[in-house]
């Protein structure tokens, strides 16, 4: 999509935009004035009925659900970044996402495509359209 000309245009620049929380990530690519979607994903929560475990490993149970969609989650992004590493290499990244996952975020691209200037925008953003994220992003830098 062509950004509207209010917002910034990415003029020569390969901004990387990642839209993260705990189970639902939105990347976007932007550079020159067009905005494009690279990749959207929700990782599921696994259901289990009652009698699965017994009553006092249950808690067990859901934080090892918790561990698995992580670490699910966190991989989906890697083999993303992997493979948008063989093409133009991101000149900025910009993570709408909680502390915790912006941080881990980082720590991957910095893996995958060296250090790169960084905006965090802390918060759950997963429901902005691209438009309400660009009116964020123009809202810091006044």
């Amino acid at each position: 999509m062509n950004i509207p000309k209010q917002f910034h245009q990415f003029t020569d620049e390969v901004a990387l935009i990642v839209v993260a929380a705990k189970q639902e990530g939105r990347v976007y690519h932007a550079g020159n004035g067009i905005l494009t979607d690279v990749d959207s994903f929700r990782i599921p929560t696994p259901h289990f009925s009652d009698n699965e475990e017994a009553p006092d490993r249950r808690g067990n149970q859901e934080n090892t659900t918790e561990k698995k969609i992580h670490q699910e989650y966190m991989g989906h992004f890697k083999k993303l970044f992997h493979t948008l590493a063989g093409g133009e290499k991101p000149s900025h990244l910009y993570l709408f996402s909680p502390m915790h996952v912006a941080q881990e975020l980082e720590d991957l691209t910095r893996t995958v495509f060296g250090a790169l200037p960084t905006t965090v925008v802390v918060g759950i953003f997963t429901k902005q359209d691209p438009i309400e994220l660009l009116e964020v992003l123009k809202s810091r830098s006044e």
